[in-house]
């Protein structure tokens, strides 16, 4: 197995070297029924966090706008690392050339070479080449079957259902866990986005202040004064003694 390239391991802010790809369609409800959307996610290739970005179509205009949103939080990539659209062929024709249609067009390259953005291409039928991203795709993927099945949301409920879900994969493991949780911090993606990184679902607490045999957990703050106490206390009573 060949090794990792180095922009894959060497440190670096999120997001600098960026994987995009889309996914989808998903059906929404409308006024007329039901409507076809897309999400089109980010990845960083360093801290492996995700974005993403619910698209009302596969048009240039509509990706640019996402990725200005995507800009304003995130800052600039140095690289996007995208498919060239020809593994799209046997799954679907229309999205193989909507994604061509959005990397050709000439408002995008002109944004991007405005920005200093370089854009590469992985190699044609070579879509392993893309699996830093494809995999992540498949992770949200699991996440909404899980939650929702086959139910058709409105516009808003999807876009605040891909939030949550981007929280919950950002907030995956990176490393080995051992047996003790509770021994110290466990490093995910989230950790490297914001210092307080939070999923949205409460902390889950053990302790029932309603139980008769309830005992408050003491704070490590005052467990260190009760410690130094009982030293002080014991260290008077040995020199009581000595002094006898």
């Amino acid at each position: 197995m060949p090794p990792l390239p180095k922009k894959r391991v060497n440190e670096s802010a999120p997001f600098t070297y960026t994987g995009v790809d889309y996914f989808g369609p998903i059906f929404v409800k409308s006024d007329t029924g039901s409507k076809k959307v897309w999400v089109c996610l980010y990845t960083c290739l360093v801290v492996r966090a995700i974005h993403m970005e619910l698209m009302q179509d596969m048009s240039a205009e509509e990706f640019l706008l996402g990725f200005r949103r995507f800009i304003a939080r995130w800052g600039n990539p140095k690289q996007i690392i995208s498919d060239n659209g020809s593994q799209f062929k046997l799954a679907s024709k229309t999205l193989e050339e909507a994604w061509n249609g959005v990397t050709v067009d000439s408002d995008v390259q002109t944004y991007m070479a405005n920005e200093g953005i370089q854009w590469q291409f992985i190699v044609e039928l070579a879509p392993w080449m893309g699996g830093f991203y494809e995999r992540l795709i498949g992770i949200v993927k699991r996440c909404l079957r899980k939650t929702i099945g086959k139910l058709c949301l409105t516009n808003e409920q999807f876009r605040t259902l891909l939030a949550e879900s981007e929280a919950v994969v950002n907030s995956r493991p990176l490393v080995y866990i051992g047996d003790d949780i509770n021994s110290n911090i466990i490093l995910t993606p989230a950790h490297f986005l914001t210092l307080n990184p939070k999923t949205g679902f409460p902390d889950h607490n053990e302790e029932d202040s309603t139980d008769p045999e309830y005992l408050p957990q003491i704070s490590s703050a005052k467990k260190i004064a009760i410690d130094m106490e009982e030293r002080t206390e014991t260290s008077k009573y040995v020199l009581e003694n000595m002094e006898r």
